[in-house]
Formats: C-alpha cells, structure tokens, sequence
C-alpha cells in the first residue's frame, strides 16, 4: 500500500492525512502508521482547558471492540478498522462551574484502530494519530472533557450527543500518577523524555502536558484553578460551535 492511497481513505472520528509509517516501497508499510487529526477546539493551554471543557478526569479504558470497516472500503481492499473504547472515570480533577452534563461514570469513545490492506482484514497495521495516545487497555490517562450536542448532516442518521476530547493537547498519559508517563502513540513513553524533548523544542507556548510532565495530577489542577477562561461564557468562542447540536429536532 504506498502513501498516496493510505492518505485517500483516513478518516474516522476525526479526518487525518499520513505523516508517517510507508517505507519508500510502495507495497511495504513499516512500523505504526501514524495520521495528523483535525482539533475540534483549543487543547494546548490551561486557559483553553478551562474554557473548553467541561471536566477533566483521570479514566482508564476497561473494555475495546473492533469497529468495522464500512463496505465501500471492504470493496476496495483497503480501509480502516476502527475501535470502541469503554472508559471508566477513576476522579474528577476539575469541572466547570456550569457544565453541560454532570461527569459521566463511563463513556463510549473512538479511538484508532487499524489500516487493512489486499483485501484482508487481518492483514493489518497499526494506525496512530501524531502526538496522541491511541488509548490502550492497561493505561491511565487524564483527559479534557466536553459534551457536544446531536449533529446531523443531510441523508445520514442524526449521530447523538456524546462526550469528545478537546482536541491533540487534551489527552494526557498518566501512568503510576505522573503526568507524561504511559502510552502514546501505541508506544512507551516516560515523562523524562517528554520534558527532555520540552527544553530542547524552543517551543513558546508549550502544551499544558509538556510543561507538567513527571508533576502529579495536583499540579494540573492547581494549574487549571489559576487559569482564566479566554471568553466571559464559552458560547461566545466560536470554536464552540463545535459542541453545539445542529439538530432541528434536538434545538429547542
């Protein structure tokens, strides 16, 4: 499968375009395949935390089920195999003073799964979006909350309200409670090499996970008590159009 045809068919939950994973033959793929999603809102900063989300918890994934590729892509020979991930919220680090939903005890998220080639779905490789925890069974993760609306889109079923992430910055690992510390990208990562890698970025607003690695999750919540809102209420900003439901049906 080459690059080219691999970066015309990603795209579940969130679009995404390849940056890594072909080998210079177009048939091999070597190693993770990893994909660029789009942010549906600001995650990098404590402020967009707080104006954002609606809670941010410390959860871990207790059950996965393989998400079928659609039969357009069966047809083809090549797709993707998305996952289901059951998580179980362990604490509420923070909630906003009017969230749109009390914190859920579990929820149901997407999460990446796998790229399938020559019309074998078990002739598959892992897929990874950049920078992002893939969410695996046995990791703990902090993560930024929010609740968006019902959205429907002309000729599909309406897709109902659900919790989602912020975006890249708001899905932290943290594992043996550091922050940093844990799975990303479907690999191993410690909170020293993330605050290695910090100091050597030259980076002027690093994310919110980068400058707490190997802090507890104590810091984050200090961290996010002293933030402040970029907006007086988060209906002004318009990145949250994101959240709201353009459903006739689900409006008044």
């Amino acid at each position: 499968m080459s690059c080219a045809r691999i970066f015309g068919f990603l795209g579940f939950a969130v679009s995404a375009v390849l940056l890594a994973g072909c080998s210079d033959s177009a048939d091999t793929v070597v190693g993770p395949i990893r994909g660029e999603g789009k942010d549906r809102m600001p995650s990098r900063t404590a402020e967009d935390w707080v104006t954002y989300a609606d809670h941010v918890v410390i959860a871990t994934p207790t059950k996965e089920s393989e998400v079928a590729p659609g039969q357009s892509e069966v047809d083809r020979g090549e797709g993707m195999i998305g996952r289901d991930v059951r998580m179980k919220v362990e604490k509420v680090l923070w909630s906003r003073s009017d969230p749109a939903q009390p914190a859920p005890a579990t929820w149901q998220r997407s999460s990446s799964g796998w790229v399938f080639k020559e019309g074998d779905l078990d002739n598959r490789t892992e897929y990874a979006l950049a920078e992002r925890p893939r969410i695996e069974l046995g990791h703990h993760y902090i993560i930024a909350l929010a609740w968006r609306g019902a959205t429907c889109s002309e000729g599909d079923p309406e897709e109902p309200a659900r919790w989602v992430g912020l975006g890249e910055g708001s899905t932290v690992p943290y594992d043996d409670d550091t922050i940093g510390q844990g799975e990303m990208e479907g690999g191993a990562q410690s909170a020293k090499e993330v605050a290695a890698a910090l100091s050597g970025s030259g980076d002027p607003v690093p994310r919110l996970e980068d400058e707490l690695a190997g802090k507890s999750a104590d810091a984050l919540v200090a961290a996010l008590k002293a933030a402040r809102p970029t907006v007086a209420s988060r209906s002004e900003a318009p990145a949250a159009r994101a959240l709201a439901s353009n459903c006739e049906s689900s409006a008044g």
